[in-house]
């Protein structure tokens, strides 16, 4: 025989149980827009039965239910798709990061404001062609020397403007050093935490939540392998080397001269993440001390660009057939008397040397205080100009740029084209991995995610349940009431 009072037992779990369940329902709503949260479920189970000896059967013993009883919280999650998805999100943090740092150093050249290096170097060009047919014109060659300034500016702008760019990912590969390490220091406090959780019976779903983001969101800065611990823990690897062992997390740093992550000292190579997509675009030494990478390789054919132009107009310029205005003036009374035979384009540090990098390129402050120095003529003669278009040649001509037999408006042109089409080809990379991170997402979000309709029809479902239980709970309060005051 049971209890007089077991109806009201049952009763009072059923009650509690629902409520649960209903509380439960009520977290999820609560939390359908909190990232990172995971949908959980109250799990109801049949609480363990009582033996119940029978006037039927004797003294062998039969099971009562107990009523039900909520057996755990249950978190929704499928770690496959956790794993698919960082795995998708390692490249997608990779192409978006490359793709934005590609179209910062494509703003720095400028091309389409009509301002550009292109347009200061057909203006260069046209003057020394106007210089070539009025030689002995004064606003002539104040106009070559404005033009071949405008040309320098803009060589010395594109080389600081690729510095600064530079300086910008340094800047955002500390702050995703300092966000790696953060991450992986509250990783392994919450590997402690759970694992002490688990280890007392508790079920610690808002600590694997917040963890689960940590991950997601570390995944997208480096390529990460999770592997499972004991009690709950995780283990993060990054190219094989452990970033978090169990309740322990190693210190990291991002070497910018070997292009990889330093994992408590040693060297790892990354094959994801917007940290790999930074290394590679600011540039890095590789195993011979060479540097690579797109910052390096831009600011290597600037160099020769401006290098170039200034030893090939230097070399017609300050030539010994070369003569400026006062050479002709000083050789009009003396047929022997020196040649200036100054260079064109100068180093700002010393102007007595030729430019060493665009950074460094100027025009000669001599022929800025003094047009008439600009070599326009070959022949002692005041009106010839073949010198200023023998200068003009130049950028018509093909001449060894690099290796290349061209010319400096086509080595130019090429330069910018091809960081036009890596920008172009790193933006549908970035989209296509995007689209993959995203529908991947979507799949983990039907699993894990709040859905409002779902969350409703369980809100009622469980409504009406503790409806139906608080009625039983009056039935045998009745029952009771007739046999305590009825007899």
């Amino acid at each position: 025989m049971y209890s007089t009072f077991h109806g009201l037992e049952i009763g009072k779990r059923a009650i509690l149980s629902q409520q649960t369940a209903l509380s439960t329902t009520g977290q999820n709503i609560a939390n359908a827009n909190t990232k990172g949260y995971t949908r959980q479920e109250a799990v109801l189970s049949a609480a363990i039965p009582l033996a119940s000896p029978s006037p039927n059967n004797g003294t062998i013993p039969m099971q009562m239910g107990t009523g039900v009883e909520v057996s755990e919280f249950r978190r929704i999650r499928e770690g496959y798709l956790d794993s698919q998805f960082r795995s998708e999100q390692q490249q997608a943090g990779y192409w978006e990061t490359k793709a934005s740092a590609l179209s910062q150093l494509e703003d720095v050249f400028n091309e389409l404001s009509g301002t550009g290096l292109s347009t200061s170097l057909i203006k260069f060009w046209q003057g020394l062609q106007e210089l070539a047919k009025q030689p002995e014109s004064l606003s002539a060659r104040v106009v070559v020397t404005a033009d071949g300034k405008a040309v320098a500016d803009n060589l010395n702008q594109l080389y600081s403007g690729i510095a600064n760019a530079e300086n910008s990912m340094e800047a955002q590969l500390k702050s995703d050093e300092t966000e790696i390490n953060a991450a992986a220091s509250e990783i392994a406090s919450l590997n402690l935490q759970i694992s002490k959780n688990i280890g007392s019976g508790q079920q610690p779903n808002d600590l694997l939540d917040r963890r689960d983001l940590l991950l997601d969101n570390l995944s997208k800065l480096v390529d990460i392998e999770v592997k499972q611990g004991d009690n709950g823990q995780v283990n993060v690897l990054v190219g094989g080397e452990k970033l978090v062992n169990g309740n322990s997390a190693s210190e990291v740093s991002i070497d910018t001269v070997k292009g990889g992550l330093l994992v408590s000292g040693k060297l790892v190579q990354l094959s994801g993440g917007e940290v790999k997509g930074l290394l590679e675009t600011h540039g890095y030494a590789d195993t011979d001390g060479k540097m690579v990478g797109r910052i390096p390789e831009l600011r290597a054919n600037l160099d020769l660009l401006a290098v170039t132009i200034a030893e090939s107009i230097n070399g017609i310029h300050a030539s010994n057939e070369a003569r400026n205005l006062d050479d002709i003036r000083a050789r009009s009374t003396d047929p022997n008397a020196a040649l200036d035979q100054l260079n064109f384009f100068v180093d700002k540090d010393d102007p007595s040397q030729p430019p060493k990098n665009a950074g460094n390129m100027i025009v000669n402050p001599k022929l800025l205080d003094n047009p008439n120095k600009v070599a326009a003529a070959i022949s002692d003669n005041i009106g010839d100009g073949s010198n200023a278009l023998k200068m003009s040649d130049l950028f018509t001509d093909k001449i060894n740029i690099g290796g290349n037999n061209t010319t400096i408006g086509d080595f130019y042109q090429t330069v910018i084209g091809q960081l036009a089409t890596e920008v172009q080809s790193a933006q549908q990379s970035s989209d296509d991995s995007s689209m993959m991170m995203t529908m991947v997402d979507n799949q983990r979000q039907s699993v894990s995610g709040v859905s409002i309709d779902e969350e409703m029809t369980n809100m009622i479902r469980y409504q009406q349940a503790y409806n139906a239980a608080a009625r039983y709970v009056s039935a045998v309060n009745g029952l009771l009431d007739t046999l305590i005051n009825g007899i």
